[in-house]
């Protein structure tokens, strides 16, 4: 499997051909705006291929200046999801996103909060996402968001360089603050979006 970036044609096929599917439509942002922001440099999109068909997809959110992105969108081809494809992606996106970005130090995950799911079914869905989180390298922190009416726990992957290292809350809480500033309007982020350090 090799990994390589999306340009913005490509990502377009991939929006209206698998992500309309893959996630709710209230997850899911506008085209037009996830092109924006991929020819403005504030994200870019990464596809999984073997023998040149897509097995996944991802689109990460960085920020000019800061240690850490966010992983925005993750989807495995639904067909090839439970073979080792997202294990795969873990492998290879380190090298990918060091190359494009050689200052970042990792990446945030938003997985939904364990104890805001509405039922049993919902809950094991949400433990079992983010169990696949953590098998491939990702660690807890102590933050917590609520974007747009979602609560949301946030993980970190650390490269490898610095996985020995501990960050400090406040660094990551202000890198993360400063990711959700460049990605919403002013009203948005002011009415829709909340981070806190968990007790």
């Amino acid at each position: 499997m090799y990994l390589k970036e999306l340009n913005v044609k490509e990502f377009t096929m991939i929006y209206q051909t698998y992500m309309t599917d893959d996630f709710p439509a209230d997850e899911l942002k506008p085209l037009e705006r996830m092109v924006y922001t991929m020819e403005t440099g504030l994200s870019s999109a990464f596809g999984l291929y073997e023998n040149s068909e897509l097995r996944a997809y991802a689109v990460f959110i960085v920020a000019e200046g800061q240690p850490y992105g966010l992983l925005d969108y993750l989807a495995v081809i639904k067909q090839h999801r439970g073979t080792g494809v997202g294990h795969h992606f873990f492998i290879l996106i380190e090298d990918a996103l060091k190359q494009k970005y050689p200052g970042l130090e990792g990446f945030f995950i938003e997985s939904e909060n364990i104890d805001f799911a509405e039922n049993e079914q919902e809950r094991r869905i949400r433990e079992r996402r983010i169990a696949f989180y953590e098998n491939n390298g990702c660690q807890g922190t102590m933050l917590g968001s609520r974007l747009f009416g979602v609560t949301y726990s946030i993980l970190l992957y650390q490269f490898a360089q610095n996985s020995r290292e501990k960050q400090e809350t406040g660094i990551l809480f202000q890198s993360l603050d400063n990711i959700y500033r460049t990605m919403f309007k002013k009203h948005h982020y002011e009415n829709q979006v909340s981070l806190w350090v968990v007790d």
